[in-house]
């Protein structure tokens, strides 16, 4: 019976190790009317963005649509990623502040992974001018996903909008931007919860081994035979 458990564990880790992952589309979409992205400051005002829009992993961005596209999609063969930005003019300094991007549409929420969604707020060093770029922005796509970490949430379903409470360094960045007299951008990258790798798969199953082996010992500690 142990044999046959054994060369049943190596048949899974084989399989497990042999199998290519498989890509699958997520995504959070949006047209972005406006009033629909703002930044709620201090528990009660808010801000409008002046500016929203999207760049994919080619560099690739038209500066006419405004609409944000954050995720992963496949199509014709490959996959590409997208990441939105979000650009406002602070009106003062903040103590709190959260990001709000709603009015989602019926098909602005996809997963076909089948894990959760994150999706993380970076700050943006590239300038206003640099996201009005149109083509070959590569380095501004990167940017976008890259840096200090401002906020996060986890996405599990379609919801009619998201709101991210900013951490420290988020309100910290708005209060830079307000005392630079300059606007405050940040980026959003959505990305799934990993696949378990094999060696965790191989892990897990040897674990599983030790615990089966310990209850086996533990039986034949405890058998209490009679004269």
């Amino acid at each position: 019976m142990q044999s046959r458990v054994l060369a049943s564990a190596a048949l899974l880790l084989a399989a497990i190790g042999t199998t290519p992952a498989m890509a699958a589309d997520f995504y959070l979409f949006n047209n972005s009317p406006s009033g629909s992205v703002k930044l709620t400051v201090n528990g009660a005002g808010s801000i409008n963005a002046f500016q929203t829009g999207w760049f994919d992993s080619n560099g690739t961005h038209y500066n006419a649509w405004t609409n944000y596209f954050t995720g992963s999609a496949t199509s014709w063969g490959s996959t590409t990623e997208y990441r939105s930005f979000f650009s406002f003019f602070p009106t003062g300094t903040v103590t709190s502040a959260s990001l709000t991007i709603g009015n989602a549409l019926a098909g602005g929420y996809g997963n076909a992974t089948g894990r959760p969604l994150e999706l993380t707020l970076y700050d943006v060093t590239s300038s206003i001018v640099g996201l009005q770029q149109y083509n070959g922005a590569k380095g501004i796509f990167d940017d976008l996903g890259s840096g200090a970490v401002l906020g996060k949430i986890t996405v599990s379903a379609a919801a009619s909008g998201y709101t991210i409470e900013l951490n420290q360094a988020g309100v910290d960045a708005i209060n830079a931007a307000y005392a630079g007299v300059g606007p405050f951008t940040v980026g959003a990258r959505l990305t799934a919860s990993p696949v378990p790798e094999p060696a965790a798969w191989a892990l897990m199953l040897g674990g599983f081994g030790l615990m089966g082996g310990a209850l086996r010992a533990r039986r034949r500690r405890t058998t209490v035979r009679y004269a």
